[in-house]
């Protein structure tokens, strides 16, 4: 038996036994006494008198003494009962309840759905899609046409990049120039300050430093400034870099370090500023810097300058160690 319902039934038995007279007490069983108190507990008393005419018909020379333990229970009942069971329920808790049912289960669904969308869903992704004139020097020197794109989403501790580009010109009807690449980047939080970054690249490049490369990266990110006008984070790890440096040769495997530097400033409402450079050191020596002003003109329409360096200390024998790209043209975001 529970300790709580023994408290409950020790207690008006206590009462009864101090009120009854002694011959009383003798004339009624503990079993019929303990029925009868048992009886006026439960269900306020409903059954206390269908339990006493039992009772009586089994002991009828405790008729009278039945009868006087019964309306002994009945005042019991009718005291007024203690003030701590009124206070058990706290009326905090009451409002933390309805607070909580105040969020519906089809509300917590659609901020689920909201917060994670499937990965190759195109909701939760931002993009933009450019196109440039540009004007090239180093191993080619002509005007050209570019055209490039970026998808960027970031999803909780997860942050997907994935950019690319194509850059053609044609002198005469001759094609002399033809660039493209494709790239991803992704970026996990370990904190506020410190998160794991993996880099796949791929480039092809008729006439430039090398023919095709394949970049791989693994490394830490370090968070240095990241407020509402100015944001650098600063990266390092291992890298591996497959390049072909002339056509009908095979890739060449490269085993080096990187270091990169991305700033970012944001001028105005209207206006920002990036620039990220990357350090390849080690069996090849590689030096990539991008730099871009994107000013907005109307709503997702923007004007972009950008400026990039490529300096390869290994380019081969007849080709130049620097190729340098000046962008202008316009941006689309989405």
């Amino acid at each position: 038996m529970p300790n709580t319902f023994k408290r409950t039934v020790i207690a008006p038995l206590a009462a009864c036994l101090l009120t009854l007279p002694a011959a009383a007490q003798g004339l009624i069983s503990p079993d019929i006494m303990n029925l009868l108190i048992v009886a006026s507990e439960q269900k306020n008393g409903i059954n206390l008198d269908l339990v006493a005419q039992m009772a009586i018909s089994a002991n009828p020379a405790a008729t009278k003494e039945i009868q006087a333990l019964v309306d002994n229970l009945r005042q019991n009942q009718a005291a007024p009962k203690s003030a701590p069971v009124v206070e058990a329920i706290p009326v905090v808790e009451t409002e933390t309840v309805v607070e909580a049912a105040a969020v519906s289960p089809a509300t917590k669904t659609a901020e689920v759905v909201t917060d994670q969308p499937g990965y190759f869903s195109w909701y939760g992704w931002d993009g933009e899609v450019e196109l440039n004139y540009l004007r090239s020097s180093g191993n080619t020197s002509q005007q050209s046409l570019g055209f490039g794109g970026k998808l960027k989403r970031d999803a909780d501790k997860f942050h997907h990049l994935i950019t690319s580009f194509l850059d053609l010109n044609k002198n005469t009807g001759v094609t002399d120039k033809q660039k493209w690449g494709l790239a991803y980047k992704l970026d996990y939080d370990f904190s506020e300050k410190l998160y794991l970054t993996g880099f796949a690249g791929y480039e092809n490049d008729q006439f430039g430093a090398f023919r095709e490369r394949i970049t791989t990266s693994l490394g830490i990110g370090y968070p240095i400034i990241k407020n509402d006008s100015y944001s650098w984070k600063i990266e390092a790890g291992p890298s591996i870099l497959f390049t072909k440096e002339l056509p009908g040769q095979a890739y060449v495997t490269s085993i080096n370090a990187f270091a990169s530097s991305i700033f970012g400033w944001t001028i105005n409402e209207r206006s920002e500023f990036t620039n990220t450079t990357i350090f390849y050191f080690g069996e090849k020596n590689v030096v990539e810097s991008k730099s871009a002003l994107k000013v907005k003109i109307n709503g997702a329409l923007s004007s972009k300058f950008s400026y990039d360096i490529l300096y390869d200390r290994d380019a081969p024998l007849g080709r130049k160690k620097t190729d340098t790209v000046a962008r202008a043209g316009l941006l689309y975001d989405f």
